[in-house]
């Protein structure tokens, strides 16, 4: 396997395919498939062609084959089984990864190029798709090899500012446009990530709300007061990974004492992980998106 070609990182080939990443080790252990590549790290690669191989094996898995069968035949073989069942099949470019052209630009700092691909996946699959099936998988592959040190903090940050600058220019327009109920968006003193936050807005304006916007480091009382001067129904806070949590429990609680009770205080993100009350978190923007139309129906 040349290096060169090895651009999918296990859980890359997870997500892709369905199986486990230990359900996926378990087979490499003992039969010798999926074949990795390693970086200098030590860390497992795949080609974009294993996605089909292992699809078709898990779909042969499905007719009643030996994993140790299924795992042994190649995609011809795997596809005539398939075939000689009557069976559905993913067609011979399921393999195609729709992120690794991303990565590429990403890797080459090609600002340009990375943009032309977020217009064309956000034209072609919409607003909401594009967040679950493009950004999702993206920022958590883009974590990984930047964990396994495949990708520099360069790169991370080169991509995540080119993501936030292409969600930005999405959503302001529409929030400038609205007429629904006006959301606060903003991050605790000290965190300085706005990613998330940017998602947030993009799901608000989406569900007809109206975003007031004050970023990275918000100090609590400005939160308060500007939640107050915008008759802001809720103040929605981002956090990501690598943050005190006992310190974000004092600042949610000092930041719940300065609001109006009425104003709701709610928070999402991995950073927020074990934090109490007296805010409730969303787990995820499908949640926020719930919640969104749950009180435009009230």
């Amino acid at each position: 396997m040349s290096g060169d070609d090895a651009q999918l990182t296990i859980g890359a080939l997870s997500r892709a395919t369905g199986v486990p990443i230990e359900t996926l080790r378990t087979w490499e252990r003992r039969y010798g498939v999926p074949v990795a590549d390693r970086t200098a790290s030590g860390h497992r690669r795949y080609t974009l062609g294993t996605v089909e191989r292992i699809r078709l094996v898990t779909r042969v898995l499905e007719l009643g084959h030996r994993p140790s069968t299924a795992l042994a035949a190649d995609v011809e073989a795997l596809r005539a089984i398939l075939a000689q069942a009557g069976a559905p099949q993913p067609p011979p470019d399921a393999g195609e990864s729709p992120l690794a052209s991303w990565f590429e630009h990403i890797e080459r700092f090609e600002s340009r190029a990375f943009e032309r691909e977020l217009r064309s996946a956000w034209s072609e699959l919409g607003a909401k798709e594009f967040m679950a099936r493009r950004v999702a998988p993206f920022l958590q592959e883009l974590g990984e090899r930047w964990a396994d040190g495949s990708l520099g903090v360069r790169h991370e940050h080169f991509a995540s500012e080119r993501l936030r600058e292409f969600l930005s220019a999405q959503w302001r327009p529409l929030s400038d446009a609205a007429t629904g109920p006006t959301y606060l968006l903003a991050t605790l003193p000290g965190e300085r990530h706005v990613l998330g936050l940017h998602l947030a807005a993009l799901t608000v304006v989406l569900a007809g709300g109206r975003v007031v916007f004050l970023g990275a480091d918000a100090p609590l009382d400005e939160i308060a007061a500007a939640a107050e001067h915008h008759a802001a129904e809720a103040v929605l806070l981002s956090s990501a990974e690598g943050c005190d949590h006992a310190e974000q429990q004092a600042d949610l609680g000092s930041l719940r004492a300065l609001l109006d009770p009425a104003i709701e205080l709610r928070f999402g993100g991995r950073g927020f992980k074990g934090v109490r009350e007296p805010a409730a978190p969303f787990n995820s923007l499908g949640e926020l998106e719930d919640w969104l139309q749950q009180r435009a129906r009230a």
